[in-house]
């Protein structure tokens, strides 16, 4: 019985994981360092230095400081409700667009795309006050449809992504609902939204994402204190004189530990979308 021959390892192989390897440390490295200093009591409103990984006084004295003086669980609840809201309404809005502009049949869908994807050339800066002149005319300012509006009215990439999808996907699952005697909502509910199952999780990872991390914009409709994201709450306190660098770096992890549980529960459908190309006729 002839042996299996074992495939040799390459050299190149070696280098590529340890690279890898490399990287994963450098970027795991800062994360660790900043939760061991959650949890250790320092007396001095400076980081210890040299930075230790384990905490030389355990203790939740930096939590319990943080959820005292400052309405912390409030911004959590704030910052929720604005990215469920806004991956509600961007999942609808982008899958929807993205179908008509890929199996829809009308004069102007190569304009209407150009229209739509024109708008990522210009800097959400450059925008700024028509925006927010726009919102407060309408009475949206201290809402959560007054942070989550400007955002969702501008998901020109994430229409791309839905188009590109639906391009790939076979012209007779269209042809075949129409023959069926189904409306064309029906044919995007039932047949063609099913589909999209890996990039609309990409697309809610990306969405909860810049919603969490967004400062400029919550910052300059959000007046009131109970309306205020975690975003804010962490700048504000990072920019006062007597801030103490245990404190922030438990809010910091406060902060972090939403999006952490996400993207662990969702990343596998990042690479699903990445490698899908839908089915082919």
């Amino acid at each position: 019985m002839d042996k299996k021959s074992k495939k040799p390892i390459m050299v190149s192989h070696i280098i590529y994981y340890c690279a890898l390897s490399f990287a994963s440390v450098v970027t795991i490295v800062p994360f660790v360092w900043m939760s061991a200093t959650s949890f250790d009591r320092v007396n001095s409103y400076e980081l210890p230095y040299p930075p230790r990984f384990i905490p030389a006084n355990p203790s939740f004295f930096n939590y319990e400081i943080a959820f005292t003086n400052m309405p912390l669980v409030q911004y959590l609840i704030n910052t929720l409700a604005i990215v469920i809201l806004s991956v509600v309404l961007t999942v609808a809005i982008s899958t929807l667009t993205g179908f008509c502009l890929s199996k829809g049949r009308f004069k102007g869908k190569g304009l209407i795309l150009l229209i739509i994807l024109s708008n990522m050339m210009i800097p959400f800066e450059t925008k700024l006050m028509p925006t927010f002149m726009f919102i407060r005319a309408i009475g949206l300012t201290n809402t959560y449809m007054g942070v989550v509006l400007p955002h969702v009215l501008t998901t020109a990439m994430y229409i791309f992504y839905i188009k590109k999808f639906c391009d790939d996907l076979p012209d007779d699952l269209y042809e075949a609902g129409i023959i069926d005697g189904a409306s064309k909502f029906r044919i995007y509910g039932q047949i063609f939204l099913p589909l999209m199952g890996p990039v609309i999780a990409t697309i809610i990872i990306l969405n909860v994402m810049n919603c969490w991390n967004d400062l400029l914009w919550p910052l300059i409709v959000l007046t009131k204190t109970n309306m205020k994201t975690i975003q804010i709450g962490l700048s504000q306190y990072s920019f006062e004189q007597t801030s103490h660098a245990g404190v922030a770096t438990a809010l910091s992890v406060v902060s972090v530990i939403p999006l952490t549980v996400i993207f662990v529960f969702l990343q596998k459908y990042i690479i699903q979308s990445i490698a899908a190309t839908g089915i082919k006729q």
